[in-house]
This record gives structure tokens, sequence and C-alpha cells, in this order.
């Protein structure tokens, strides 16, 4: 599920204060959003965004080749969607 707040940091604290297990703590992505996730007790995986910039066509041109944003998207995308037993 994804979720978009005010505030992305303090709802993933949030969350994990109350019983969810962080999978990738929150994140800058190239598109303007910060997103991490957190699986609740029940086994469901939220993604918990907040848009924090509007970024024009040419900067997300440019961003997409860009060592940290692409460092950031490879984390997000590697982290376990699901956690070996």
């Amino acid at each position: 599920m994804r979720l978009y707040v005010p505030d992305a940091d303090a709802a993933h604290r949030r969350a994990v204060e109350a019983g969810g297990t962080s999978v990738t703590e929150v994140t800058h992505l190239f598109w303007g959003d910060r997103a991490g996730r957190v699986r609740d007790p029940f086994g469901n995986l939220w993604w918990i965004q907040a848009r924090v910039e509007e970024v024009p066509p040419e900067e997300l041109e440019r961003r997409m080749s860009d060592p940290v944003f692409t460092k950031a998207m490879e984390y997000v995308q590697g982290a376990d969607f699901f956690p070996r037993q």
C-alpha cells in the first residue's frame, strides 16, 4: 500500500514505534518524494511517502543519471520485500 503523508520521516518513525518493521529507511528519490517502507505486524508492506519538491522535466532527466539518486533507487529497489525466515 502507498500512503502519502505530510512528513514521511515522522510517519515512518511512528509506524516503527507502533510495532512495524522498517524495510527501507526514508530516502530522497529523484522525482521529488521522500519514501520509506514499513511492514506492519500483519505482514502488509506500506510505502510511506511525502512530496518534498516539484522537479522540472530537465532536472528529472539529469537526476536519473546522478550517482546520488541512482544509489537511492538501488537502495529502495534492493531491499527485501519478504524477509527470509
